[in-house]
């Protein structure tokens, strides 16, 4: 019997090698390397001269960096208003298609739609809504007497304009998972909360909420991580700017590793993001794990 568990462990083993491999190469390697360039000062136009360690002057210059700094203000500003938005209309319209009511299949179909589009894409088709002249937000608004809003173009507009595009997109992921959830509910707590008269706002905020809190706290993680990092949308609409007015982390490194060819900086300023991840998915299962001891 020990000889045919060693041997299984062997095969299995020879089974994995494959997938490790490719683990290794496609993540490993290349998370170990952006941690020895982001010691080093690496000028990426200049590939062949030696890469001479600098130790954390790299972190030190992104941690006092006054354009890194503020692309982590504009990181939280855009996470917090898109993520609020998808929320509040994500569980509203989950509470919609839950509902029996005619069509409500078709609907609900339709409301997936831009979320299983590419962001590229989404960008795109928002470039076209917000494009100055021939753009169709300006049109409507030109019908009732308002005057072009340079959407993409403006500092004062920018920001605004990726997080329609963003809440657009993303909000269905709430609904989604929020749908799921709530015809997943025991029914019991709603009969009792109606034969003791409870109106319909006190039974979604006292007997609906409690239910969905470890759903949309999951939910609030999932879309906090990917809001972090969001990339696709800003680049393809204002490409961080106008000026930095637009600029996140995921972009700040993008400039300094790709146009600026500072690879070393780009490196310590995507460890730092990751570190500020990992602090997000600790306080997550924290969160996760006080409200299964509330339970």
């Amino acid at each position: 019997m020990g000889y045919v568990n060693r041997r299984n462990r062997t095969i299995a083993g020879v089974f994995l090698l494959p997938t490790a491999a490719v683990l290794f190469l496609t993540t490993i390697y290349p998370m170990l390397y952006a941690l020895y360039l982001s010691f080093r000062n690496y000028d990426l136009a200049k590939p062949f001269i030696p890469r001479i360690f600098v130790g954390l002057a790299n972190f030190q210059e992104v941690l006092t960096s006054g354009p890194f700094l503020h692309s982590m203000l504009i990181t939280f500003k855009l996470m917090g208003v898109t993520l609020f938005f998808q929320f509040v209309i994500g569980v509203g319209l989950a509470l919609l298609v839950t509902q029996r009511l005619p069509g409500m299949a078709a609907i609900r179909t339709l409301l997936l739609i831009p979320m299983m589009i590419s962001p590229v894409i989404v960008g795109l088709v928002w470039l076209f809504i917000y494009f100055p002249e021939l753009g169709y937000f300006n049109y409507f608004i030109g019908l009732i007497g308002i005057n072009p809003i340079p959407w993409i173009t403006s500092t004062q507009w920018a920001l605004t304009a990726i997080a329609i595009a963003d809440i657009w997109q993303w909000t269905p992921f709430v609904m989604m998972g929020t749908a799921a959830a709530l015809q997943s509910l025991s029914p019991e707590p709603y009969e009792a909360a109606r034969i003791d008269g409870n109106s319909n706002i006190d039974v979604f905020l006292h007997v609906t909420l409690p239910q969905l809190k470890p759903v949309l706290i999951s939910l609030l993680f999932l879309r906090a991580i990917d809001a972090f990092k969001i990339y696709d949308i800003i680049f393809v609409l204002t490409k961080g700017g106008p000026g930095d007015a637009t600029e996140t982390i995921a972009l700040y490194i993008y400039r300094q590793s790709f146009t600026f060819w500072r690879m070393g900086v780009g490196a310590a300023a995507s460890f730092v993001s990751l570190i500020i991840i990992s602090v997000l998915i600790t306080l997550f299962f924290k969160s996760m794990q006080k409200s299964a001891a509330a339970r």
